[in-house]
């Protein structure tokens, strides 16, 4: 075969390969916009997206290939005058493991920013609600006395206290989860749920704060009105974090845990492993954890690609506390 022929084939054959990894037949969701991929010239990708009526936009410049399932770009401003929030000049990689495929992008200072998971789902607002209610969803009971009842069963339909079993809806502003539910009547109960509420995550669950809807426009203008109840996880043996060793945390909700909260939330993905820490206070931690045991060495603990992307992403929330 001519020599030049075999060239241009090994070269359009290495641009199809690149062009193939950011699929634009898939939706990259950043937690809170979903984005759709337009491949350019010179494997360039331009991203696009909509959130709250105004475009976004930006433009991943490649720079190159290295490996079949790791590519690196720059991010550059897009040919309209649309918002970037990334900014011009930063990393982003495009990398596919373990089942998931996602775009890092990275800060000035090589810390990573942001994770652009691929979904077949476009409806930004339903993937924010439904990688909330992963983080949400379980047993809880409430220590405090003269309470609602001492137990509660969170599921993806319901808020269960005792016999009773409540409807709720998760309420969003401009697609985004608030951190707000209203809770449904039941016919025949007390109702002491009844209403909307204002959901604070604390280090072992969750406070609910009754608040007056009619004391602003948006959820973040309501105040609250004074009942508040609080819960915290009552399966010790599965752990208040687990969800960080098996969910991609791309969303926002983990940014409202406080610092130390959140150093617990990431030192618990290395706690999943039997990881023996060097700090005290963590070791005594989780030594009071039930499903924490430790391993014999540090050496052979093997993060997954989630658990990685989920540690650099808390550490990121972490230094921005």
């Amino acid at each position: 075969m001519n020599k030049k022929l075999l060239f241009a084939l090994l070269t359009v054959c290495a641009v199809m390969t690149v062009q193939a990894q950011i699929d634009n037949r898939l939706h990259w969701y950043d937690g809170a916009i979903t984005f759709s991929a337009t491949h350019l010239d010179h494997n360039d990708v331009l991203m696009n997206g909509m959130d709250e009526g105004e475009e976004h936009e930006f433009i991943l410049r490649y720079r190159k290939e290295v490996n079949p399932n790791h590519q690196i770009y720059v991010v550059d401003d897009g040919p309209n005058d649309y918002v970037n929030e990334y900014g011009k000049g930063k990393t982003a990689r495009h990398q596919k493991a373990e089942g998931l495929d996602v775009i890092c992008i990275y800060d000035s200072e090589n810390r990573l920013r942001t994770v652009m998971s691929g979904e077949s789902d476009w409806d930004a607002q339903e993937l924010n609600k439904a990688r909330w209610l992963k983080q949400m969803i379980g047993e809880y009971v409430s220590e405090e006395e003269n309470d609602v009842e001492k137990c509660l069963s969170w599921t993806k339909e319901s808020l269960s206290v005792g016999l009773i079993i409540y409807p709720y809806e998760v309420i969003t502003f401009n697609g985004r989860v608030t951190g707000f539910i209203t809770v449904k009547p039941v016919d025949g109960a007390l109702n002491e749920l009844e209403g909307t509420w204002e959901l604070i995550p604390t280090l072992r669950g969750f406070k609910l704060y009754s608040v007056d809807t009619e004391s602003g426009s948006t959820p973040w203008e309501w105040k609250r009105k004074g009942k508040m109840y609080e819960f915290v996880e009552s399966a010790p043996e599965v752990g208040r974090f687990f969800y960080a060793s098996n969910t991609l945390l791309n969303d926002k909700w983990f940014r409202r845990f406080d610092k130390s909260t959140l150093r617990i939330m990431r030192n618990a993905i290395l706690a999943r492993h039997g990881y023996r820490f060097q700090s005290k206070d963590l070791q005594d931690y989780f030594n009071d954890e039930p499903w924490y045991k430790p391993a014999a060495s540090n050496d052979k603990i093997k993060l997954s690609f989630v658990e990685q992307l989920n540690i650099d992403l808390i550490k990121y929330e972490e230094s921005n506390k």
